[in-house]
């Protein structure tokens, strides 16, 4: 039989029923997200690994030391060039960092001009990195992360 009492323990235990879930429910929802809402702030990693484009290569490691390696079609280099990351911001989707050139080798002087000099080392720039492309002004090309597809020629 069904009392007032019997009622009042069935909606306690099904309050704090739904109290423990919804609890539950919060606690995995604040796990799937970042737990300091500035972890996705831009670091150096975010700019890490390599990056590609036809005829070209960027390898940045996680403390920021990147080499670029630049061709004119198959087999006619362009430049070998080495820089230094510095100061991230933005975040691990749109972020930028100061980059410093601390190397430089032109293979093909004929690129470059008076209007249009070869980087020179303690030239510095700001590196875009947007959704997966990195935008290397410096040199005029851009670089795609490996599961981005439109860095092509």
């Amino acid at each position: 039989m069904l009392t007032r009492r019997n009622m009042l323990g069935w909606a306690g235990g099904a309050l704090i029923l739904v109290a423990l879930s919804a609890a539950i429910i919060a606690g995995v929802k604040k796990l799937d997200g970042p737990a300091n809402p500035d972890s996705d702030a831009a670091t150096l990693a975010t700019f890490a690994g390599y990056w590609w484009g036809h005829d070209r290569g960027l390898r940045i490691t996680r403390d920021g030391r990147a080499s670029e390696a630049l061709n004119s079609g198959c087999c006619d280099r362009v430049i070998d060039l080495q820089f230094r990351l510095s100061r991230p911001r933005g975040s691990t989707r749109v972020a930028k960092a100061t980059a410093t050139v601390t190397a430089v080798r032109v293979r093909d002087h004929s690129v470059y001009s008076p209007g249009h000099p070869a980087p020179h080392i303690g030239e510095t720039w700001t590196l875009p990195l947007r959704h997966g492309v990195i935008e290397e002004t410096l040199t005029g090309t851009n670089y795609c992360a490996p599961e981005v597809g439109k860095c092509g020629a």
